[in-house]
């Protein structure tokens, strides 16, 4: 498959694939990993069900919830894999039925995530493609109300539309996310399935795909909407993983098979340390500090409110996206100060994160 790059990436538009529609029916499978989700997994379960292509099975993985988890997924009429035994990670939860999946993909949702109904639609055109492992779509926030929900979602639109675009132009998708990704089934079980080594195996698993010569795409019109941390209690740990994670990642990874991966993810490395501390010496250094720091800021906020409000026209959120911009710059030092001590703690202090939290 030929994907068309040009300046519609550098803006989160939708791709140009050259070779046209799915070139055959693809059979699917859909798991949905969950532990006491009682609250979500209907309207998981509805979302699935009313996708725009056929979904062969639906198989709730019941990580001896304490709640009705179970009992809803099973009066929705799927499928029910209740494990012996918590299996502490999502990526363990999943692995209890990946060898079980006979069909040619298997989408991989959380419980607490929601799908366009075009979603899975719109991701089999890359599929085409015989070494496609995985593909991830645009994920927008379900509820977009408090200030760290609204950061997320300003996060989420900036990411995706600049970085992550670019990530597939370069052919190097950094991470295909966990809350939504449709997986080749043959690839994903020829990989061994998700490794526990890590508390990120969405990222875990891509690094691998990649340093093992397969392919990985983001598809920007496939939307997915999963429950953001409202709080900061919580979005500190969802964070706090997220960013932990990524250390342990490099840690058990090598890049030698594959130095474009590895300049992309040492870049990203350096700019997310450096950065603050290039703005800080340079706030330092200048005779007229207020002046030099409300300059920096205001062309920060013109170029995000830019990228934001293009994407914005895209996914019909204009309103939201115009409400939210200021949040994003109050979470952006919290963002800072979570991914330099997540590097103290997993490279320095040498603590090492071994808890899995979620995200709400």
């Amino acid at each position: 498959m030929k994907i068309d790059v040009n300046w519609r990436r550098l803006f989160g538009l939708k791709p140009k694939i050259l070779a046209g529609p799915p070139c055959r029916q693809y059979t699917i499978t859909v798991v949905i990993p969950a532990y006491n989700e009682e609250r979500n997994i209907s309207d998981t379960i509805d979302s699935i069900r009313s996708q725009s292509v056929y979904i062969d099975e639906i198989i709730v993985v019941d990580d001896c919830s304490t709640d009705r988890t179970g009992e809803i997924a099973l009066e929705k009429g799927v499928r029910v894999v209740r494990t012996h035994q918590n299996q502490g990670t999502k990526a363990m939860a999943q692995n209890y039925v990946i060898n079980d999946i006979h069909t040619d993909l298997m989408v991989s949702i959380d419980a607490d995530t929601i799908l366009h109904k075009k979603a899975i639609e719109n991701t089999l055109p890359y599929f085409n493609d015989p070494l496609t492992a995985a593909v991830c779509g645009f994920v927008i926030p379900q509820r977009i109300e408090t200030l760290w929900e609204r950061g997320r979602f300003i996060e989420y639109i900036l990411g995706l539309t600049i970085f992550k675009s670019a990530q597939n132009s370069a052919g190097t998708i950094l991470v295909c996310s966990g809350c939504f990704a449709v997986f080749s089934t043959k690839h994903i079980q020829k990989m061994g399935g998700f490794q526990p080594r890590t508390m990120g195996e969405d990222m875990d698993l891509t690094w691998d795909f990649l340093l093992n010569g397969f392919r990985i795409y983001y598809a920007p019109n496939a939307l997915c909407y999963p429950l953001d941390p409202p709080t900061f209690a919580i979005f500190k740990k969802q964070v706090n993983r997220w960013y932990r994670s990524f250390f342990q990642n490099i840690s058990v990874h090598s890049f030698r098979k594959n130095k474009k991966l590895g300049t992309f993810v040492y870049g990203y490395l350096l700019d997310s340390f450096f950065s603050p501390l290039l703005a800080l010496s340079i706030y330092l250094v200048t005779s007229d500090m207020l002046y030099t720091l409300g300059g920096f800021l205001m062309i920060e906020i013109f170029l995000v409110a830019i990228v934001c409000l293009i994407t914005g026209f895209r996914i019909r959120m204009v309103g939201k996206v115009i409400s939210s911009l200021w949040a994003y710059f109050i979470i952006k030092p919290v963002n800072y100060y979570m991914f330099l001590k997540a590097m103290w703690k997993e490279w320095i202090a040498k603590e090492r994160l071994m808890v899995w939290e979620k995200g709400h």
